[in-house]
């Protein structure tokens, strides 16, 4: 069986244990492989699979002593605790630090059964006829829950992990379950979110993430469930959100399954579709870039509702040179994004590329 514990709890644990005992300790697999220690121990690896598969309780190597750290009557893992001078006060040690090396392990085991349950149902490993039962087994709690999808933007490792589960997992209510590298799930208890505010914590989560892990990240999610049958559709809701967002609203950080707006919509498109659409407003503009500042002139102009005084007055230019700017644009695509409906239409058109371009690309 395979007990989730990082290797840098592991390490602060057994380095806590040599400094009250004034041991050094090194932890293997039952395989060999050396997992953690307070001292070098990569030539310990062959004695470890021998006295795996060895009758012995205990042994002792080249000043160190050799014990079986067993789960459920199986040798999960071997820890090794040097003797010094002393073999039978090293024996005592080792024994008390074999027992919280096994009570550790044991901790472990509930929790993350928990996780892998609730991992099978989100990825729908579980018929919909059999969700209850296995809630039932997994002793979840009745109540409201809000569930919100978290992606990295790289590879996220075991120190990221842990920060996540400090800041944000209260208590035995609010679940963590990494789906893969780069993507975690947060099964919240909303009694601790005020007044149903969903967005906000959301936020709360990209803030805290980028100040406490500096690490830059999008929060997925839809609307809050009660029953372990609707938390499939949660999931799959906030992942619907995450994708359709990350697509369109790149701009934003998090993204709420109810507001997709257009994004939705374009989103469902079948490729063929979007080359026709993209072939009628653009023609063979349909492949054209713009640069960095024409984006942002763009996208400026929308934001402020096509108002080309306020639109120049918040870029810090002339009137006249947003309006050459902007006419400039025209002459490229035969759109004037001056007027609602070609700025519709190209807002739609650039929607619709980028869409086809992930399409594409997967």
């Amino acid at each position: 069986m395979e007990y989730m514990i990082s290797a840098k709890k592991l390490d602060r644990i057994l380095e806590e244990m040599k400094e009250v005992s004034k041991k050094d300790y090194l932890l293997f697999s039952a395989e060999g492989e050396l997992l953690s220690g307070t001292a070098e121990g990569n030539g310990f690896c062959e004695y470890v699979r021998l006295f795996t598969i060895s009758l012995a309780e205990t042994q002792v190597q080249q000043g160190w002593i050799f014990f079986r750290v067993e789960l459920h009557g199986e040798t999960e893992y071997v820890l090794l605790c040097s003797t010094g001078y002393e073999i039978d006060q090293s024996y005592v040690i080792g024994r008390m630090a074999l027992c919280q090396i096994r009570n550790l392990f044991l901790s472990m085991e509930e929790p993350e059964s928990r996780i892998n349950g609730l991992r099978q149902i989100l990825n729908g490993e579980i018929p919909d006829e059999k969700i209850s039962e296995k809630c039932h087994q997994l002793r979840l709690k009745p109540g409201k829950y809000i569930l919100y999808v978290i992606q990295y933007k790289s590879a996220a490792d075991s120190v990221l992990a842990e920060t996540m589960k400090n800041l944000f997992v209260n208590g035995r209510t609010d679940f963590m379950i990494e789906m893969d590298d780069t993507k975690t799930v947060l099964i919240k208890d909303t009694t601790d979110i005020q007044n149903d505010n969903y967005e906000k914590y959301a936020r709360v989560i990209v803030d805290n993430l980028q100040t406490e892990a500096m690490v830059n990240v999008w929060v997925g999610y839809g609307d809050p469930f009660t029953s372990c049958e609707k938390m499939y559709r949660a999931y799959r809701n906030a992942c619907t959100a995450l994708k359709v967002g990350v697509v369109f609203y790149s701009a934003e950080n998090v993204f709420y399954y109810q507001k997709l707006g257009i994004g939705r919509l374009i989103y469902k498109l079948p490729a063929n579709l979007c080359e026709m659409f993209l072939e009628e407003v653009l023609g063979e503009n349909m492949d054209i870039d713009f640069d960095e500042e024409t984006m942002a002139t763009i996208n400026k102009l929308f934001e402020n509702n096509l108002n080309i005084s306020e639109t120049a007055r918040q870029l810090y230019i002339h009137r006249n040179t947003l309006v050459y700017r902007l006419e400039r644009i025209e002459k490229k695509l035969g759109l004037d994004i001056r007027s609602f409906e070609d700025a519709m239409l190209f807002k739609i058109a650039i929607m619709v590329r980028d869409h086809l371009n992930e399409v594409v690309n997967e």
